[in-house]
């Protein structure tokens, strides 16, 4: 009965609706159909009736919600209708629709059934039909308010002629229904942890816990010199927009699209990619409304190794030249030592500029070599003291290896000044390499 009585010739073929693009604290849901006409099941959408009313959702099937009074003499007090529920933290801002009504046009009979579509703070549409009304026909054309400031949207039929019966049916069916949510809270973030600052490897990338109430936790955005370059999902679909064709990223087809707490995100920057630089690098965590609560930055790529000091002395660093030795080694070649197994080793050196002045702050980076050839990045904070000298002392516990200092004057950059010293360890009166090396 419900679909030999009102499902409209005017549905089928409907053009599709293209919403706006969002403002930045709103997000879109789309039921039933989303604006490239693929089908949803219409989340969030609850329906209710009494007896004599008729609810349906074929939305999954690309169909409609339904809701109807199909008998030819409705219950007096018969009512049938959907209703959508804003999440906590969000208003209902804005509501397009297309909507087709069956048994609103004009009519004879006296005025007892009616239609209508609001939210809690506004009356969007409504008709009862009569010989005085101002109905004169079906509701077919499409339908955008905005403004609004709702806790709820619901579209209805009833019967008005409570005790009795209505004189004739009435249903109404919706195919694409956008309802857009203000969502003015940002998400909060913390437990940030920097798993590597970039400077050796030229990959940023920072850990953090994000939660957000309303739409939930989207995506970190990673910006450069203060424009968005690329976006980093932090969770699954539903928490993705469905139209990424268009210029609106914040479209989703669920009322709550993400999650509303997301643990242990990490976002990866390739600062090696960045043009010649320097340049500013930003990561901010974004909630489906686009709300951005900043996460780690700006932070300068590739930065000077040397951040303190006069213009002209930071430049002049930019070409550092860099020396080691060992302390107790002879005087010969002071860059090759044998030690005791046990025995403490000091180094020392000096970082200077082309004209002998002392380099101060700049950090090291120090590498161990093992006998197969493998090299492992054992420090990066080591740093040149008053006039660029530099104190090194090894552990105790090393086998023969040998120890590279680098410099880089960019960082994250190549080394531009390097320098090698050999260890050679004895112990029970021979070379010693560890088996288990490390």
């Amino acid at each position: 009965m419900l679909r030999s009585f009102w499902v409209p010739a005017a549905v089928v073929g409907l053009l599709l609706l293209s919403p706006a693009a969002a403002s930045a604290d709103e997000y879109l849901v789309t039921s039933c159909h989303d604006p490239l006409g693929q089908p949803n099941a219409a989340d969030g959408w609850v329906p209710s009736s009494t007896p004599g009313g008729l609810t349906a959702n074929t939305c999954a099937q690309n169909g409609a919600l339904f809701a109807a009074l199909p008998e030819p003499q409705p219950n007096g007090n018969a009512s049938a209708s959907w209703r959508f529920d804003a999440p906590a933290g969000t208003r209902i801002v804005r509501v397009q629709a297309r909507r087709a009504t069956r048994g609103l046009g004009p009519s004879s009979e006296p005025e007892d059934i009616s239609y209508l579509m609001r939210t809690d703070t506004a009356l969007l549409e409504s008709c009862a039909p009569s010989p005085t009304s101002s109905c004169v026909a079906d509701l077919t054309a499409p339908l955008d308010k905005q403004g609004l400031n709702g806790s709820y949207l619901e579209f209805r039929v009833l019967c008005t002629n409570s005790g009795r019966t209505c004189t004739r049916p009435v249903g109404v069916s919706a195919t694409h229904m956008y309802v857009s949510l203000e969502d003015v809270l940002p998400p909060a973030v913390g437990n940030v942890r920097v798993l590597d600052d970039g400077d050796v490897s030229g990959r940023l990338r920072v850990g953090f816990d994000a939660a957000d109430v309303g739409g939930g936790v989207y995506r970190a955005l990673i910006k450069v010199d203060g424009k968005p370059t690329q976006a980093v999902a932090l969770a699954p679909a539903p928490c993705a927009d469905v139209h990424p064709a268009d210029d609106d990223p914040h479209q989703f087809n669920v009322r709550v699209p993400c999650p509303a707490a997301v643990k242990a995100a990490q976002v990866t920057v390739d600062v090696r990619t960045l043009p010649q630089g320097p340049h500013a690098v930003e990561i901010v965590v974004q909630d489906a409304a686009g709300n951005e609560t900043n996460v780690y930055g700006p932070v300068e790529f590739p930065r000077p190794n040397v951040v303190t000091g006069s213009s002209a002395q930071r430049q002049a660093a930019l070409r550092g030249l860099l020396r080691m030795r060992f302390v107790k080694a002879r005087s010969g070649n002071r860059r090759r030592y044998t030690s005791r197994f046990g025995n403490r080793v000091v180094t020392r050196g000096v970082l200077r500029t082309r004209s002998g002045r002392g380099i101060v702050g700049a950090r090291i980076d120090v590498y161990h070599i093992r006998r197969d050839g493998k090299r492992r990045l054992v420090k990066t904070g080591l740093k040149s003291r008053r006039g660029g000298k530099l104190t090194l002392i090894l552990p105790i516990d090393l086998d023969t290896r040998t120890i590279e200092f680098a410099y880089r004057a960019l960082r994250p950059g190549p080394i531009t000044s390097r320098q090698r010293l050999r260890l050679t360890v004895i112990r029970n009166g021979r070379v010693y390499v560890r088996n288990n090396r490390r």
